[in-house]
């Protein structure tokens, strides 16, 4: 089963879900990002998520409002279901992770 997430916007009714596919997707306020978070305190390359062999993992581009992961700063993290990412007014929310058992990277 591939992940999945939730992304909402803290100020508005917008939620989106995206299946996230092996290699790179990446998110940020340029339009030609995956994933694509438009707001000025979301830096144009933000982040990314990378999923191999059924490892999902994000990681800050060194993002100048960072990315935070259960309310704490985060620059490389393995995701697993439940766990929650804010980048500037938008939470995403990870409904399909890392199957605790497939945890090779960090």
């Amino acid at each position: 089963m591939l992940p999945e997430i939730v992304v909402s916007h803290e100020a508005s009714m917008m939620l989106r879900s995206y299946t996230l596919q092996e290699g790179f997707t990446t998110f940020g306020r340029y339009t030609d990002s995956e994933i694509c978070l438009d707001d000025p305190t979301v830096s144009r390359d933000h982040g990314a998520f990378l999923l191999r062999s059924g490892v999902l993992v994000v990681e800050d581009h060194q993002s100048s409002n960072g990315t935070f992961m259960n309310g704490v700063r985060i620059r490389r993290r393995v995701l697993y279901q439940g766990d929650r990412l804010t980048v500037g007014p938008f939470e995403i929310y990870v409904k399909q992770g890392t199957v605790p058992s497939q945890d090779l990277v960090t």
